[in-house]
């Protein structure tokens, strides 16, 4: 016979999008016999990374739509491509490339990627 908890972390950003992670932890009925009751460090620890995974990704996702947004116009920008990154060693997020704004430029290609401008050519 084992327990089995469940703990589930939501969050929700400016938008109202809503994240939503689970942590399921297991314990057998023979362990607390032998004084193992409540939470182990390497529980807690599990508990914690799965909690920093929820929140460095959500709030990546909002980071990455505020940035979609023109400054100049205030429409979305297309995004040419996902790729992936590491935030903290171990959580990886998508980071997406986005084009120019097509208002704004009209007849230049080209894309952003963090910042950084890559030229791609002129129609």
């Amino acid at each position: 016979m084992a327990a089995e908890w469940t703990i589930t972390i939501e969050g929700r950003n400016e938008f109202g999008d809503i994240c939503r992670k689970e942590v399921r932890i297991d314990k057998c009925w023979e362990r607390r016999f032998d004084g193992d009751i409540g939470l182990s460090i390497d529980k807690g620890k599990k508990i914690m990374a799965a909690l920093q995974s929820a929140v460095v990704n959500h709030e990546a996702e909002t980071y990455a739509l505020l940035r979609r947004v023109c400054p100049d116009c205030h429409t979305f920008r297309l995004v040419k491509v996902y790729t992936a990154r590491r935030i903290f060693g171990t959580d990886e997020v998508r980071n997406p490339r986005w084009m120019l704004c097509r208002e704004c430029y009209q007849g230049m290609v080209g894309a952003f990627d963090n910042g950084n401008w890559t030229s791609v050519g002129v129609n």
